[in-house]
């Protein structure tokens, strides 16, 4: 594993931080990882979108997503 070293962390989001990690009972390391590890998540989603090519020729328009959503939900 890498270590990372943060510098001109704002007094404000360090309490912030410490204060969440205390609430979930972690240590601020742990808590901060955590959140870097979402937020790496989140980012490797968002260039996975943006490449995704969907299979075949279909097409589905919103308004019958939402239709056949409601038409389901009823059913039920």
């Amino acid at each position: 594993m890498k270590r990372m070293n943060l510098r001109d962390v704002p007094d404000d989001v360090y309490a912030a931080l410490s204060d969440a990690a205390a609430a979930n009972r972690q240590s601020l390391s742990a808590f901060v990882v955590d959140r870097l590890t979402e937020a790496a998540q989140v980012a490797r989603l968002g260039d996975y979108l943006a490449a995704f090519q969907p299979a075949g020729e279909g097409h589905v328009s919103l308004e019958d997503a939402v239709g056949a959503v409601r038409e389901a939900r009823e059913a039920s």
